[in-house]
């Protein structure tokens, strides 16, 4: 009886011990940002924002690349042109390609720097949002759900991010 008493005793230890272990480890919160990045407000917009300077820059690079083309097949043709002719469409050709190498680096660089610039602008807004949960559920760590293999059901915030941010005009 006394070894019975003794061993319900340690069990209920290593149990006291185990939850207060348990809750010594730091709380963690999951938020996805995809989700954030396509249903947010500021994400849609920020989206929207890039896809338009893609669609721009894409006519524009277009459009270079048919005048490239146009003076490749005329210089194709080399055979029944003067010689004077042909050096001009050849120096046009360099021209042209260097001309279309450049915008084409020129609108990858423009690209990057208005993604940075964008998301710099969700983070403004999803920082506080994201410190103030944290505080309040007293969440030590928040993670991005689109990289975490599992968490439990009741640890991803990401719905009342989305409401906080579509809250804001």
């Amino acid at each position: 009886m006394k070894q019975l008493f003794v061993l319900n005793a340690v069990a209920i230890a290593l149990v006291i011990g185990a939850a207060q272990l348990r809750s010594a480890s730091p709380s963690v919160v999951t938020v996805s940002l995809q989700r954030i990045a396509t249903q947010s407000n500021v994400g849609k917009r920020a989206n929207q924002q890039l896809e338009t300077l893609r669609q721009e820059r894409g006519r524009e690079l277009a459009a270079k690349q048919k005048a490239l083309e146009d003076v490749i097949r005329q210089l194709a043709k080399g055979d029944a042109l003067p010689a004077a002719d042909r050096e001009r469409l050849t120096a046009e050709e360099t021209r042209q390609r260097t001309e279309l190498q450049q915008s084409t680096q020129q609108a990858t660089s423009d690209f990057q720097s208005a993604q940075t610039r964008l998301q710099a602008e969700i983070r403004a807004q999803l920082t506080p949002i994201l410190a103030d949960i944290a505080k309040r559920s007293s969440v030590d760590v928040v993670l991005n759900a689109d990289t975490i293999a599992w968490a439990a059901a009741g640890s991803d915030a990401t719905n009342e991010v989305l409401q906080r941010m579509n809250a804001v005009p």
